[in-house]
């Protein structure tokens, strides 16, 4: 399993092109090889992809605009576009608030899920869905991830092993029930600070890092990316990706 970076941590520094540029060069010099590319500014998948390889950094996957992979004509647009950049997957972060919390919303996003992934049919590309702690929600008894699971076969997961474990869930049940359908993990601690949540550099919480890796390993899941959207240790996300990529090295987690 190779481990990179989810760009999305460093989205303040990802303004412009000069940015993306000089993130790309840090985060390569911390010891990074890898991205998952999320919340850039302006930037063309040709742009991006000369940055890339002026790095020697490889892209796993994305996470783009919902309202890009829901249109037919944008997504072969979308499609052409991640494999100039070498990407196995086209994923989305969220579920987009035009579908409602509710059986009957999920009903519908569900069917559109599986329209997305009979058009990337061929493509040599897989569609991926990044999940928060609202999946984990029950309408008619039933989670909806475990409806998303069951009843769209073709759907990839970017399995978020903190949002799993905040939306009441241990991460490695869902490792172990979705195996080779995560392509790509996401890595961030969960801490807990008075009586709030924090999310935290890997090491710093109190995940199960032993048995998630394990279980990467069993599964042979090809990608990991460390991903903190805020509570960094030292206010400094480049400072927190080198946090955590010392943990996982330490602890022989790194590219296992």
């Amino acid at each position: 399993m190779k481990i990179g970076v989810q760009m999305y941590t460093i989205r303040e520094h990802l303004k412009n092109l000069q940015e993306i540029d000089a993130s790309l060069k840090r985060i390569k010099e911390i010891g990074f090889d890898m991205v998952q590319v999320s919340g850039l500014g302006p930037c063309t998948a040709d742009e991006l992809n000369s940055m890339l390889k002026k790095y020697s950094i490889e892209a796993c996957g994305t996470h783009s605009p919902w309202e890009r992979v829901s249109d037919p004509a944008e997504l072969k647009i979308l499609i052409d576009e991640h494999k100039k950049l070498g990407c196995c997957q086209i994923g989305i972060g969220i579920k987009p608030s035009d579908y409602p919390d509710s059986y009957e919303g999920y009903t519908d996003f569900i069917r559109k899920i599986n329209k997305i992934c009979d058009q990337l049919e061929g493509s040599g590309l897989g569609f991926g869905y990044h999940n928060h702690e609202l999946e984990f929600m029950k309408f008619k008894e039933k989670c909806a991830i475990d409806r998303m699971i069951e009843e769209c076969p073709k759907l990839e997961f970017i399995l978020d092993v903190f949002w799993t474990q905040a939306g009441g869930k241990n991460p490695v049940d869902y490792i172990d029930k979705l195996k080779n359908r995560i392509k790509i993990l996401h890595i961030k601690d969960y801490r807990v600070c008075g009586r709030s949540r924090q999310f935290a550099e890997a090491g710093q919480g109190n995940l199960d890092w032993a048995s998630i890796f394990a279980r990467c390993k069993e599964y042979k899941i090809p990608y990991a990316v460390i991903e903190q959207d805020a509570d960094f240790m030292t206010g400094d996300p480049f400072e927190s990706l080198a946090v955590s990529r010392k943990f996982l090295m330490e602890n022989g987690y790194w590219n296992i």
